[in-house]
């Protein structure tokens, strides 16, 4: 059975992360990098609709076969295919763009 992972990367940068979940874009498991930027204090000042230091402000997700940053591979069977959302959390209700 096929259940979250995280894939610990040593040069990965904060704010990005590599895990095998279930996909945004189909019910299989796949593995997808993550990048999401958090909000500052900053950010809050400036719009009315986030509430925290650290509420998601923006993600964008790529499914991927190999991790970017060591090489590792990742996904047993490539596809030739590869599907990307980008997720704007900075109002009342995600968008998907």
């Amino acid at each position: 059975m096929t259940q979250f992972q995280v894939h610990e990367c040593a040069f990965q940068f904060p704010g990005i992360r590599i895990e095998k979940s279930r996909s945004y874009f189909h019910e299989d498991f796949t593995w997808q990098i993550v990048v999401e930027r958090v909000a500052t204090e900053k950010d809050l000042e400036e719009n009315h609709h986030l509430e925290n230091v650290g509420d998601e402000l923006w993600s964008v997700v790529v499914e991927i076969d190999h991790c970017p940053y060591c090489g590792e591979q990742l996904r047993e069977n490539k596809t030739g295919k590869k599907t990307f959302e980008l997720f704007d959390s900075s109002g009342w209700s995600v968008k998907y763009l």
